[in-house]
C-alpha cells in the first residue's frame, strides 16, 4: 500500500485520471484505501474543501477530530496549525494567502515543521491539473531545520517551476514549447483555449502532428478551400520551418496570429495571439475602402453623365472637380480647365473664347468674391454672346469652398417668355369674355321681355281668333323665351362668381343651410322630401356663394328624384384639424336616380347634361357654378353616384382662408 500511495503521489500529473477514478469509488473502498496507507493522506477538491483523510494524517498534523470535518477548507486547517504553533494572529492571513498563491495546478512542493505533538513532520503537497490537491504527511527523525541538500534543491526547482507556470498561465497569449522530436513539452492555459477541439489530447509528450490532425478533422479551422490533408501539410510545413507569422481563422470566428521560432536544441517555441478584433477592424476598413471605391466610380459616372455642368472650388477659389458637360457648355479645353486653375484664370480664358466681355467677367468675379455671396446659396443667369442663357447655382460648402452647377435654360427662358405673353393675352381675353357675357346677358334681357310681353298680348287679345296650331306656336315661343331667360340668369350667376366676388368672413354653415332649406320649402313640401342635417362648422367663406352652392346641390337632389319615392337628403360635415392646414369635408347625399361614375367629371362641365330637357329641366350650368365656387374657396368637389341608388357630393373646404381673404377681396 505504501508503494501504491507513493507512486500515486509521485506521478500525480500523469495519473490525474486515476485520482478521478478513486474519487468515484464508493465510501468503503476510499476508507479502506486511506486506512491502509502507512503515511498520512488527505484529499481536497478543486475548491480546496476536504474530501477524505486518514487517522494517521490527523495524528501527525496534530488535528482534533472536530478540525477535520468533511468540507473544511485547506486554508482553515493551515490557520489552525499556525495558531497552535504560536504564530502571531496578524501574520496568519498573509502566510495562508502566500501558500495558496503557490498552489497552482500542476505544481508540488515539500516542507518540514515541528507539529504541535512535538514530532518532526514532512508534508508533501501537490495540486493536480484538474485542481484537486493531494497531501501526504510522514514523521522523520531529522530536525525540522536540518533538510538534506537534495530536498532543498527539489523545493527550489519546484518553486521555480511553479513561478514559471504561473507566469505562463497569466499570459494573454497562448504559449507552447516543442522538443526536437516535435513533441509538446510545456504549454499554458491560453494555448489550450486556442485549441478547443483538441483540449482533451493536449498533454506533455503528444506530437504536434497529432494535435493538428485531431483539431483539423474535428473542424477547428477554416480551411479556405483546402482539403484537410492539404491544410495539415501546409501548417506542418510552417511549423517545422518557422519564418514569418501566419494568420489562422478558427471555426468559431476567432482569428489567431501564430508566431514560431526554433530553439537552440532543435525544438520550437510558439505563441498564439488573438487578433480577432484587429482582423474585424481590418475587414471593416477593407469593406469601407471597397465602398468608397465603388462610390467614387459611381460619383465619376454621375459627373460624366450629368446634364448640368458642375464645378467645385476650394476656399481659395481653386478648381477641385469639373465634369465633361461644363467643358462642353463653355467650349473649354480639358488641358486648360483642370483642377488647380483659379477662378480668375478660368474667367479670363472664357473671355478669350468670346463667351462674354471682360467687364461682365469682372462683375461676376466681384459677385463670387463677395463674402455674403460665398456664405449663402445664390442663383445667377449668364447670357452668353451666342444668345444662350446659363443658370448658375452656387452652393456654399462647410470648409469655405463652393459647388457650382450650370444649366442651359435657353429654351426654358424662351418658353417662359412665350408663356408669359400667352398668359397676358389669355387674361385679357378672359376679361373680355366675362365682360361680354355680362353685357350680352343684360342686353338680351330687353328683347326677351318684349318677346314675352307681345306673346302674352297675342294670347290675351287674340286667343279666340287663333287656330290651334297658332296657339301652339305662341306657347312654344313663350317656353323658349323662358328657357332663354333661365339660361341668361344662370350665365350671369356663373360669371358673377369671380366678377362680383366679395371678401371671405366667418360664417356658420348650419345657418346658411337653414336659410337654403327655408327658400326651398315649397319644393320640399311638393315632393314630400326630408332634409336631415346636424350642427355644421363655422368656416371662412363668402356666405352668398356658399348659399348658392348649397342651394344648387339641394335643388339637384330634389330635381333628380325617383318617381314614387320620397326624397331623403342628408347633409353632414367632418372636420380635420390635426393637419397643417385644417379643412372640412361637407357631404350632401340623396336617394335619387344617381348616375354612372364614368360621367362624374362631365357633370361639372358647363352646358353638359346627362338627361334631355323633356326629362329634367335645367341649363347645365348649376354644377359648373358649384365647382367654380369651390375652387375659388381653395377647395375641391368629388361626385359619387350609383344608378338607381343615389348620389353623394363631397366638398372639401379649408377652415381658414388666411391670405386668401385679401386676394378674394
Amino acid at each position: 500500500m505504501q508503494q501504491d500511495i507513493t507512486a500515486l503521489h509521485k506521478n500525480a500529473d500523469e495519473n490525474s485520471g486515476l485520482f478521478r477514478a478513486v474519487q468515484q469509488q464508493n465510501g468503503n473502498e476510499i476508507a479502506d484505501l486511506f486506512a491502509g496507507a502507512d503515511v498520512g493522506l488527505a484529499l481536497f477538491d478543486a475548491n480546496l474543501h476536504l474530501l477524505a483523510c486518514n487517522e494517521l494524517y490527523r495524528t501527525l498534523c496534530g488535528y482534533l477530530s472536530n478540525d477535520l470535518k468533511s468540507g473544511v477548507e485547506l486554508q482553515q486547517l493551515m490557520a489552525t496549525t499556525f495558531r497552535r504553533l504560536n504564530v502571531p494572529a496578524d501574520e496568519i492571513p498573509g502566510k495562508v494567502s502566500r501558500i495558496i498563491e503557490r498552489l497552482v495546478p500542476g505544481t508540488a512542493y515539500s516542507f518540514r515543521y515541528t507539529a504541535p505533538s512535538g514530532s518532526i513532520v514532512e508534508i508533501r503537497r501537490r495540486r493536480l491539473p484538474n485542481g484537486t490537491v493531494v497531501e501526504t504527511a510522514r514523521q522523520i527523525d531529522a530536525p525540522a531545520s536540518d533538510m538534506d541538500i537534495n530536498t532543498q534543491y527539489e523545493m527550489i526547482a519546484e518553486q521555480s517551476r511553479s513561478r514559471l507556470m504561473h507566469a505562463l498561465d497569466v499570459m494573454a497569449d497562448g504559449f507552447a514549447l516543442y522538443d526536437a522530436n516535435d513533441r509538446i513539452v510545456l504549454y499554458n492555459r491560453k494555448y489550450v483555449d486556442y485549441s478547443p477541439f483538441a483540449a482533451d489530447i493536449i498533454m506533455p509528450g503528444v506530437p504536434k502532428e497529432e494535435i493538428l490532425r485531431v483539431s483539423t478533422m474535428r473542424g477547428a479551422f477554416v480551411l479556405n478551400g483546402m482539403s484537410p490533408d492539404e491544410y495539415i501539410k501546409w501548417r506542418l510545413e510552417k511549423h517545422r520551418n518557422p519564418n514569418e507569422p501566419i494568420e489562422v481563422q478558427l471555426s468559431d470566428g476567432r482569428w489567431l496570429l501564430i508566431t514560431e521560432k526554433r530553439t537552440n536544441d532543435g525544438g520550437v517555441v510558439g505563441t498564439r495571439s488573438d487578433i480577432t478584433e484587429l482582423k474585424q477592424r481590418e475587414m471593416e476598413m477593407l469593406r469601407i475602402s471597397q465602398q468608397l471605391h465603388a462610390r467614387n466610380l459611381q460619383f465619376d459616372t454621375a459627373l460624366t453623365n450629368m446634364v448640368q455642368g458642375l464645378c467645385m472650388f476650394d476656399r481659395n477659389q481653386k478648381l477641385i472637380v469639373v465634369n465633361k458637360r461644363y467643358l462642353e457648355m463653355y467650349g473649354f479645353s480639358a488641358d486648360v480647365v483642370k483642377p488647380g486653375i483659379s477662378l480668375r484664370e478660368l474667367m479670363q480664358y472664357s473671355v478669350s473664347l468670346g463667351n462674354y466681355t471682360a467687364e461682365e467677367a469682372e462683375r461676376a468675379l466681384a459677385e463670387r468674391n463677395d463674402p455674403n455671396q460665398l456664405s449663402r446659396r445664390s442663383v445667377i443667369k449668364q447670357r452668353l454672346k451666342d444668345g444662350r442663357v446659363i443658370a448658375v447655382l452656387n452652393e456654399p460648402m462647410a470648409d469655405g469652398g463652393t459647388i457650382a452647377t450650370y444649366q442651359d435654360i435657353t429654351e426654358i427662358e424662351r418658353s417662359a417668355s412665350m408663356m408669359l405673353e400667352y398668359t397676358r393675352k389669355l387674361e385679357h381675353s378672359n376679361r373680355e369674355l366675362v365682360d361680354f357675357a355680362y353685357v350680352a346677358s343684360h342686353d338680351l334681357q330687353e328683347p326677351l321681355r318684349k318677346i314675352e310681353a307681345f306673346g302674352e298680348r297675342l294670347v290675351s287679345r287674340y286667343a279666340n281668333l287663333l287656330p290651334d296650331d297658332g296657339r301652339m306656336f305662341i306657347d312654344r315661343m313663350q317656353n323658349a323665351a323662358g328657357r332663354m331667360r333661365k339660361l341668361i340668369n344662370d350665365l350671369l350667376s356663373y360669371s358673377r362668381v369671380t366678377t362680383d366676388a366679395k371678401g371671405f368672413q366667418k360664417a356658420s354653415l348650419s345657418k346658411i343651410l337653414t336659410e337654403v332649406v327655408s327658400d326651398l320649402q315649397i319644393r320640399i313640401e311638393e315632393t314630400d322630401a326630408t332634409v336631415e342635417f346636424g350642427d355644421l362648422p363655422v368656416i371662412d367663406c363668402e356666405p352668398m356663394q356658399m348659399r348658392q352652392l348649397m342651394q344648387n346641390l339641394l335643388g339637384n337632389a330634389l330635381k333628380f328624384r325617383k318617381p314614387d319615392v320620397k326624397p331623403v337628403i342628408r347633409v353632414s360635415a367632418e372636420s380635420h384639424t390635426e393637419v397643417e392646414k385644417p379643412y372640412i369635408v361637407l357631404s350632401i347625399a340623396d336617394n335619387g336616380i344617381g348616375f354612372d361614375n364614368q360621367f362624374r367629371e362631365q357633370i361639372f362641365t358647363i352646358f353638359q347634361r346627362l338627361h334631355s330637357r323633356n326629362e329634367y329641366e335645367g341649363t347645365g350650368i348649376g354644377l359648373a357654378t358649384v365647382r367654380k365656387i369651390v375652387e375659388r374657396h381653395g377647395g375641391s368637389i368629388i361626385a359619387d353616384g350609383q344608378p338607381g341608388v343615389g348620389s353623394t357630393f363631397n366638398v372639401t373646404l379649408p377652415i381658414e382662408q388666411g391670405n386668401s381673404k385679401e386676394r378674394a377681396a
